[in-house]
């Protein structure tokens, strides 16, 4: 996968974390949401590849044998120092942070936000798609918030496999291995929800609300990712 291209490893274990990812699809990306009664809030944006972490320290080089130290290696997702500098910089976006855990198979870059127009310029630079253009993904209608995506979790999807052609059961099962989630809390208690086939909800109190499926749904349905919530008034 581009996005997750290892940097700086030795090539054998480049090789073979690229075969892991691919073989197993031990992927998941989640999206956690605050939104507050004014409309700004928190977003925290995860990639989580922990699972392919004891697979690929069987890869790793032994160490100094004279310390008994192993040697630091950077971890599987490259490229998110940049995106973290162009955040930053957008109108609206203030504490920005990144958070590197598991020797770098989980990250996690968390923003606040002053409304939904700040929170789409910050995505359009955290989920870009292969068309360059700037998607809104978020939007209220009156009461109700509104999510449209554009085609990043599809590239991911084709990246690993999921855009040959073939429907084969091996590549059906990466699919399924790899999920994409959602975690929203607002202010107001959650009195109604508009989702796709496929994609699985649970409630914590009447104001949280957690989604989750899989590149397998997405691949099917591009729109699968998208969402109406509706808060009281």
């Amino acid at each position: 996968m581009r996005t997750f291209t290892p940097s700086k490893y030795p090539l054998l274990r480049m090789a073979a974390l690229a075969l892991i990812v691919l073989a197993t699809g031990c992927l998941t990306i989640e999206e956690n949401y605050t939104f507050r009664k004014d409309g700004s809030g928190t977003m925290e944006y995860v990639v989580d590849m922990s699972d392919v972490k004891g697979m690929a320290d069987m890869f790793s080089d032994k160490g100094d044998k004279k310390s008994g130290k192993k040697p630091k290696e950077d971890g599987p997702i490259t490229g998110s120092d940049a995106k973290v500098g162009s955040l930053k910089k957008l109108e609206g976006i203030k504490k920005v942070k990144i958070k590197n855990e598991q020797d770098g198979f989980v990250q996690r870059i968390s923003f606040a936000f002053k409304d939904v127009d700040a929170l789409n310029r910050a995505l359009n630079v955290l989920m870009p798609d292969s068309t360059g253009a700037q998607h809104a993904f978020f939007r209220w209608e009156g009461s109700t918030l509104v999510r449209t995506n554009n085609r990043y979790a599809e590239g991911l999807g084709k990246e690993m496999g999921g855009g040959t052609g073939t429907d084969t059961t091996g590549t059906a099962e990466v699919l399924k291995a790899m999920h994409y989630k959602y975690n929203f809390k607002f202010a107001k208690g959650i009195t109604g929800t508009q989702l796709a086939d496929g994609v699985t909800s649970q409630t914590a109190g009447s104001n949280k609300l957690s989604l989750d499926t899989d590149w397998s749904v997405i691949m099917k349905d591009p729109a699968a990712l998208d969402l109406r919530i509706t808060l009281a008034p």
